[in-house]
Formats: C-alpha cells, structure tokens, sequence
C-alpha cells in the first residue's frame, strides 16, 4: 500500500484496492444469487412440474397403456411415450422388469435421463413403478401428497391384489429430468448469454442488475472521494487562511509589546522630569530664601556704619564697597526655566495618556483577532471533522504559541 508523506493512503493505492474490491464483492454476489436461482430453477420449479405429472399419470397412464398392449397398439404406445418431449422419460418393461419394450425415443437439446434408461439400471430408480395388469382397475396405485413431495407413497384407495388376480402385462417406470451442474448451466449461459430459454432467463436478470449495482457502487465511492478532496482542499484553504491570522496576530503582539515597552520608558520619563522640576523648584525657593537673608544682613551692616560716622559727616568721598559676590541672573534664569520645564512634564503626561489609550486600542484589536481566528478554527473543525479525523486531531492538539515579551497566546478553541 503506497502512503503519502502525512500517512494517508495514495490515491491510486486507493483506486488500485477500491476498483477489484468491489469488482471482487459482486462477483462473490452474483455467483450466490446465480446458485439459489439455480436450486430454485432446477431443484424446485423443475421438480414441482415433474412431480405434478408424474402425479397425473400415475392415475391415468397405466389402464391406457394396458388397453393398448391387449390391443397390440404398438403405434399409439410409442407416440403416448413421446408426447413428453424428451423432458422426462417413459419407459415400459416385460413383467419381470428385464427387458425394455418401449421408452421414449426422442431428446429435448440434450440427453439427460436416458442415461438411466437401461435393464440394469431400472432398479436403482427412486420413481416407483406401476404395474400393467389385463383388466387394470381405475383405482390408481401411487400418487403425491403435494408438489414438493420427494417421493411417491401408496394411496389409500390401493387394494391390495395377488398376482392371480390379472395377468402382468408389463412394468410403467417414470424417469425425472437430471439437472445440469451449476457450472455446467451458469458456463452455457456465460457462452451464450442472450439466449432466453430455461434458467438463463434469470441468469441474465442477476447479470443485469448486478452490474448496475456495480456500476452504483462504483459512482457512489467516485462521489465519495470527489466531496472528500473537496473537503481536503476547503480545509487546507482554511488552514492558510488560520496561518495568514496567526502571523497577522503575532506582528499585532510584537507591535503591542514594543508599544507596551516604550509607554512604561515615557511614564519612567516623565515621573523624573517630574521630580526633577520639583526639585529645582525646592533648591529656588531655598535659594530665595537665602539670598533675602543674605540681603537683610547687607542692610543692616550699612545703617551701622552710617551712624558710628555720625550725623554730620556727608557723603563725599565715601565710597561704598561693592559685595563680594555680585548678583547673577540665575534666578531669572531658574525662573524661566521652571514655566519649560512645567510645560514638558504636561507634555509627557499627555503623551504617556494618548500611548495608554493607543495599547488599549491595540490589545482589544489582539482580543478581537483572536476571537476571529478561534471562531474560524472552530468552524472549519465542526464543518471537516467527519472527513479529516487526522485534521481534528492535529488542530485540538495544537499548543500555544509564546509571543514576544514572554507573553502566551492561547490558540486552542474556547
């Protein structure tokens, strides 16, 4: 048996064993439908008719013959023998059985019973004689019971006579038709088999239908397979279109990590933009503080100096000596700078409020992918798991894919 590489079977392995397999079985079929036709044809209908005549003559035949033998009608006995056609035979004997007198000469296409026709052979017959008596009594001596009798049995009506009571013209013997063999009949029917005659009428009825049988089956299996490649193809269709998702699905995860990623580094950001902002805010307020002591004192060293000078003394020549350290513009500087830097950190806020909103954008498109793919994984199994049980199997068995960040997405359906 020739497999495929996923362990199915081949196509034409399957064509090479489907086609004799069903040619095999009709065969075996109408070889069996041909024998009981046979044993009801032969065996049956035959031996019915048979036993039905040989009833009708068993009552009619003997006083007829006896009349013709007293009246040396010689003529009219062959020609009574005849009027069977061959199909069965009549044979008429001495008293004593010994010797043939008269049979029936003629054959009906072939011989049958006449090979049974001879001197030794009379007492092997399983059909019982009638005897030809002078002054042959109407009351007949055997008879049947029903046509499916087998054997002929003594009649109520039989008296029982001695030899003294007529003298024995004679002995009546009934010979039945010897049915072909099977082979024999169904061979002349396979030679010849339009020939309506006998049992090849039937032979040829079996012939008949079952080849439309064959031919039914035969369509049937070719529909069969035509709607499971079918099936194969929309299923490996669909299986495309489940890996197309599944890579549009793991882009959408990666891009959700990265997203992910760069809103935690812009919220890290902007809490140390913030911080920072806070403490130049802390270090100017000190530095404020400080530089208005630092003031004060000044003033107060001056107006110190000024009175110890005393009251008259102007302010010609004095010169006053500048401070150690003249001011700077850093805190105009500082001051400009924290509007900027309050500016920055609402900035970052907002921006780290729109990535918020932009990764729940994307995750509930991730939820809303997967749902897709899990209901088209679920449909197309319900759909093929009759037709692709190896399918089913690989698909229930599928794990779950790791994305990136570590994250797991679960593939399986619901």
């Amino acid at each position: 048996m020739v497999r495929a590489n996923d362990g199915s079977v081949h196509p034409l392995s399957q064509k090479r064993i489907l086609v004799p397999g069903v040619l095999l079985v009709v065969l075996c079929g109408w070889l069996g439908i041909c024998y009981a036709h046979y044993m009801s044809y032969w065996h049956g209908t035959i031996f019915r008719v048979q036993t039905t005549d040989f009833n009708l003559l068993h009552r009619t035949l003997p006083p007829l013959l006896s009349r013709m033998i007293i009246e040396g009608r010689d003529d009219l006995i062959q020609d009574t023998l005849n009027s069977t056609y061959g199909l069965f035979g009549l044979v008429v004997t001495d008293a004593t059985g010994s010797n043939i007198l008269y049979k029936t000469d003629k054959v009906y296409h072939h011989e049958t019973w006449q090979n049974n026709a001879h001197e030794e052979l009379l007492s092997k017959c399983d059909e019982p004689y009638d005897l030809l008596l002078e002054g042959a009594p109407m009351e007949p001596t055997f008879g049947y019971e029903s046509p499916r009798s087998r054997t002929a049995v003594k009649l109520p009506t039989y008296v029982n006579r001695s030899q003294n009571s007529g003298q024995i013209l004679g002995r009546l013997y009934f010979f039945r038709t010897v049915p072909p063999s099977f082979i024999k009949d169904i061979g002349a029917f396979v030679i010849n088999p339009f020939e309506m005659s006998a049992s090849r009428r039937g032979y040829l009825y079996i012939s008949v239908n079952s080849l439309t049988l064959s031919c039914a089956l035969l369509l049937l299996f070719w529909l069969r397979k035509r709607g499971l490649m079918l099936k194969q193809k929309e299923i490996e269709l669909v299986r495309s279109e489940l890996t197309a998702r599944k890579k549009v699905l793991e882009q959408l995860t990666s891009e959700l990590t990265a997203q992910k990623s760069r809103k935690a580094w812009l919220e890290k950001e902007a809490d140390r933009a913030y911080k920072r902002a806070l403490g130049l805010r802390n270090s100017l307020e000190k530095l404020k503080e400080s530089l208005s002591v630092t003031s004060a004192v000044a003033s107060s060293q001056n107006n110190v100096v000024v009175q110890m000078r005393g009251p008259d003394s102007t302010n010609e020549g004095i010169k006053v000596r500048p401070p150690a350290h003249p001011s700077s513009g850093i805190l105009d500087e500082i001051d400009s700078i924290l509007p900027g830097l309050s500016d920055n950190a609402s900035a970052l806020k907002q921006q780290a409020s729109v990535l918020h909103d932009y990764c729940a954008t994307l995750e509930h498109r991730q939820h809303e992918m997967q749902r897709i793919v899990d209901n088209a994984f679920s449909g197309s199994l319900g759909n093929f798991a009759e037709s692709d049980p190896e399918s089913q199997n690989q698909s229930h068995t599928m794990v779950p894919q790791a994305g990136p960040g570590g994250e797991s997405i679960d593939m399986r359906p619901s």
